[in-house]
């Protein structure tokens, strides 16, 4: 173990080397460099949600971690932090929706879960399924809805890239649909990579790294 008690890499198979200070991965065997390159890691921040609740720290973990799976094109369900923080770029309220649940817009229509899709349903009885996206999510009555995990609404292509190497407790290495934020301390605790970079350590690293 070296001085921090991190345990010592295999000496025998690949290893994942990641540091958080200079923002930098390389996938290792023994002392050989098989590939490395820039990643984006946790800003470090920290978000308070109101009334003085849960607070979420925006770190990347240290210590070793395992892969333990593999996806492509990899969809993101935006934790709730996600919307806390959106609502308040925005200026705008929260508004949770559940299963079951239904909330009465000012205009009279009715916002509800049918199936998997979050829809407004017309005074008239005319049905919409609302659309969301990462910086587009739905609003209602200047609040942003928090749409039911399962939904269509919190389902998000593209924003983790084309590839992801899962970590466990939501953390992973994934590529990004934000490029320029490589090499910065930006992340919300992922390892961000470019989606050229996380195609190449896609087809290398193995479960179980």
């Amino acid at each position: 173990r070296d001085a921090e008690g991190a345990p010592e890499p295999p000496r025998d198979r690949p290893y994942l080397v990641i540091s958080i200070e200079e923002r930098h991965i390389w996938y290792k065997l023994g002392g050989a460099i098989l590939f490395t390159t820039q990643v984006a890691t946790g800003s470090g921040k920290t978000m308070v949600k109101e009334g003085g609740g849960r607070a979420w720290k925006f770190e990347t973990p240290r210590g070793r971690l395992v892969v333990q799976s593999k996806e492509e094109a990899p969809v993101w369900a935006p934790p709730d932090w996600h919307y806390v923080e959106q609502s308040r770029k925005r200026g705008l309220g929260l508004a949770r929706l559940e299963i079951g649940q239904s909330l009465v817009a000012a205009d009279g229509s009715v916002i509800t879960v049918e199936g998997t899709d979050v829809v407004r349903v017309l005074p008239d009885g005319q049905r919409n399924v609302l659309q969301a996206a990462d910086g587009r999510e739905i609003v209602v009555d200047g609040r942003v809805l928090v749409p039911p995990l399962g939904t269509t609404q919190r389902r998000y292509q593209g924003v983790l890239g084309t590839h992801r190497l899962n970590m466990g407790d939501g953390y992973a290495i994934h590529g990004t649909n934000q490029p320029e934020t490589v090499g910065r301390a930006v992340s919300h605790g992922c390892v961000r990579v470019r989606n050229e970079d996380i195609v190449k350590l896609y087809a290398m690293v193995e479960v179980g790294t």
